[in-house]
């Protein structure tokens, strides 16, 4: 027998859909979106909304049910039975993890967490050059025509502190430049 806890609040509605339990499962979905509610209903999930809202309060409300879930369970129960949890949240992943391998539970992480770059920082230097590249390009075919930072930042809905940073990058590349030294608008720098 399988217990899936499903983190619908970090991995989405298409994830909730996505997951494939037998009739003999027993599937919790931590969420307050009544869209994934009725996902739950349809495919007989158990959907629980009942902890407190703000930052993190489904994932201590997961490890609170997966704990009171395995104190219950009898030495035989605890071999035969596998815990499984859908989510990205390294943070959650490592306290499920941990409560598991400290009670001796079968265990399972069904999706990756995204922050798993963090432990290859190559990685994560190779894969941010890379993003800000692609975000640099997308600023620079913006400027075909004359317009101003802070449109293209909207239109391309990025943070100031990342736009800036890829922003800087064209300018010194002279890929861009201002229009005039009045005007708060830039354009691709060979075309003025």
């Amino acid at each position: 027998m399988r217990f899936i806890f499903v983190d619908a609040e970090n991995i989405g509605l298409k994830e909730v859909e996505a997951i494939s339990a037998s009739i003999s499962d027993k599937v919790l979905v931590f969420s307050k979106n009544d869209a994934v509610k009725e996902v739950c209903e349809r495919k007989l999930f158990l959907y629980i909304s009942s902890y407190p809202k703000g930052s993190n309060q489904a994932d201590f409300y997961i490890i609170g049910n997966l704990v009171g879930m395995i104190a219950s369970l009898t030495e035989q129960q605890r071999d035969i039975c596998q815990f499984v949890l859908y989510s990205q949240d390294s943070s959650l992943v490592t306290a499920f993890t941990f409560q598991c391998k400290l009670h001796k539970i079968k265990h399972r992480i069904a999706l990756e967490p995204k922050s798993q770059a963090q432990t290859h920082p190559k990685t994560q230097v190779i894969e941010s050059e890379k993003s800000l590249q692609s975000l640099e390009q997308r600023i620079f075919e913006h400027f075909k025509t004359e317009q101003t930072t802070e449109s293209v930042r909207k239109k391309i809905k990025q943070s100031k502190p990342v736009f800036t940073r890829a922003l800087n990058n064209l300018i010194k590349e002279n890929k861009i430049q201002r229009v005039s030294k009045r005007k708060k608008t830039w354009i691709h720098a060979n075309r003025t």
